[in-house]
């Protein structure tokens, strides 16, 4: 497996590589390295090996244009690696791989498969944030229009010929079919069934009262995440509600800046990621789940974002945008409000309505959320389409 990300919190990329495990196949994941951790490790039945980005990636200044230049290209490095383990599937997470796994299965005359978390090419560019303006948002808008069209390009040409697609929404399945007439493999972003007792560390971490209401908002954030609205929301939330960042993300110093400015910090509260393994305990100690979808592209509006799945594992109703991917989920199983804007206001009404819902009827709901998850929604159904993939290509 190619994978561009440090791979400690990746839990869909975990998930199937101890299935491939699981069925007997020795599973290599070569992604990046970082500061503390190891080269290699052994988890689950797999191996990880991490390698230190070349130099050239990085450059500032007039130099980015060499990593824009060979964008598409620039994680051959990886490839490289796991040509030494003359691998028998090249299996590439993300529109970043697509190139260098083309070229290595190709090398090696092995199947590929393509794992398309989330329509790669429509992520391009979501990472701008709304303060960025002047000259220097008109040189991003005209940088990922070049690496779009670049893309476009590079995917019509390629997975029209790999040996499998996978993908994470019934929606991103139906784009993917009609721009390449291959069928995908809809892999859910679920987790696995579990039952764990909800942690107290998850109000004793952000400073609160064992009766304090939590609005979660798990996972990592982006600018088109709704964290800033989420933030300002506070401010109308009833008596005792907090909310409460459980992840990583870069914009965390910002949206701090911004609780302090308009005097929040006792209603808003940051906690760092906790392993994956722990994730579910966390989860289910917080009352609601909460996730804005900003959709600045069609990625985003059809997207079934991981923590949508674990709110429900973890029996929590959910605050989620009236997008075409999440809101069919949340209308189907009656999991929550679903806000028509992603406004500090609407998250706030949302927050006041399952508020208002007496604590009786709303441990039921989410009891009746969970054991939906369980039986329908939950890696131990989706991974049998991992399983029949690989045993029709091996």
């Amino acid at each position: 497996m190619l994978l561009t990300n440090r791979f400690t919190h990746d839990a869909r990329v975990a998930r199937e590589a101890r299935t491939l495990a699981e069925m007997g196949h020795d599973v290599v994941v070569h992604c990046l390295a970082g500061d503390g951790l190891p080269a290699e490790e052994t988890r689950d039945g797999f191996r990880v090996r991490r390698h230190a980005e070349p130099a050239w990636i990085g450059r500032r200044g007039p130099l980015r244009l060499v990593p824009l230049v060979r964008w598409y290209g620039r994680y051959d490095f990886l490839a490289r690696a796991a040509e030494g383990d003359v691998p028998n599937v090249v299996h590439g997470h993300d529109l970043e791989t697509l190139l260098p796994a083309s070229e290595l299965a190709g090398r090696l005359g092995v199947p590929h498969v393509h794992d398309d978390h989330e329509l790669g090419l429509e992520k391009l560019g979501q990472g701008i944030g709304d303060w960025v303006r002047g000259p220097k948002r008109v040189a991003l808008e005209l940088a990922t229009e070049f690496l779009r069209r670049r893309g476009r390009r590079l995917e019509s040409e390629l997975i029209p010929l790999v040996g499998g697609l996978v993908t994470a929404s019934p929606l991103y399945a139906r784009v993917l079919h009609a721009r390449y007439g291959v069928e995908p493999v809809v892999l859910l972003n679920t987790p696995e069934r579990s039952d764990p007792a909800p942690t107290p560390l998850l109000r004793e971490r952000a400073g609160l009262p064992p009766g304090a209401h939590v609005v979660l908002y798990q996972g990592t954030v982006t600018p088109a995440g709704g964290a800033e609205e989420a933030v300002l929301s506070t401010r109308n939330y009833p008596r005792g509600w907090h909310l409460v960042f459980l992840g990583t993300t870069w914009m965390r110093p910002r949206l701090e800046a911004l609780a302090r400015a308009h005097e929040l910090t006792s209603r808003v509260h940051f906690l760092d990621p906790v392993p994956p393994a722990e994730l579910p305990a966390w989860t289910r100690a917080a009352t609601v789940g909460l996730c804005p979808i900003r959709a600045v592209n069609r990625g985003q509006s059809l997207s079934l974002a991981n923590k949508i799945f674990e709110y429900l594992h973890a029996g929590l109703p959910v605050i989620a945008s009236d997008v075409p991917g999440q809101g069919a989920l949340v209308r189907e199983l009656d999991a929550g409000e679903l806000i028509p804007d992603v406004s500090a206001d609407e998250i706030a009404v949302a927050v006041g309505r399952v508020a208002a819902v007496p604590e009786r009827e709303r441990i039921e709901w989410g009891e009746r959320l969970r054991r939906v998850a369980h039986r329908s929604y939950c890696w131990e159904i989706e991974s049998e389409k991992l399983r029949a993939l690989y045993r029709r290509i091996v």
